[in-house]
């Protein structure tokens, strides 16, 4: 039986992520990271969640309905997050809707231009990558892969 902290992510990535996905306009470029995940080093540029999204559905040069839905209600959300916290600081009164957006569990980690390095191959990617939080093992600020 595995112990629930260690299938915890890490609070302070977490927090970063978190932090991130809440900004309202697109990153360019995004946070440089490293990560341990199941025994690989994946390094990219940390982006906001909807901008992740937004990003997969202009990569085949033309719109997918889907995940232009998603980036519109990820967006949507994160802009919630951020009203909420605005109107907090001020003294004011945080609607649910803006509440809940707040307080949702940030659960997944999107890079850009992320590269997957093994111990057989030098590094693929340049890819759009989306990884569960709960499975980085390791991380670094940076890019540690060369």
């Amino acid at each position: 039986m595995s112990d629930p902290i260690w299938s915890e992510p890490d609070k302070v990535l977490d927090t970063y992520v978190a932090q991130i996905d809440r900004l309202t306009e697109p990153v360019d470029p995004g946070v440089q990271l490293s990560l341990t995940v199941h025994g690989l080093l994946v390094s990219g540029e940390l982006i906001p969640q909807w901008q992740w999204f937004a990003e997969v559905s202009a990569m085949t040069n033309h719109e997918d309905a889907f995940y232009t839905g998603m980036a519109e209600h990820v967006k949507e959300q994160s802009d919630l997050a951020h009203d909420a916290v605005k109107v907090r600081d001020t003294g004011g009164e945080v609607s649910h809707r803006q509440y809940t957006a707040l307080m949702a569990a940030t659960k997944y980690i999107h890079l850009r231009n992320a590269r997957i390095h093994s111990p057989d191959h030098a590094g693929r990617g340049g890819c759009l990558w989306r990884g569960r939080l709960c499975d980085v093992s390791g991380w670094t600020p940076g890019d540690s892969s060369d």
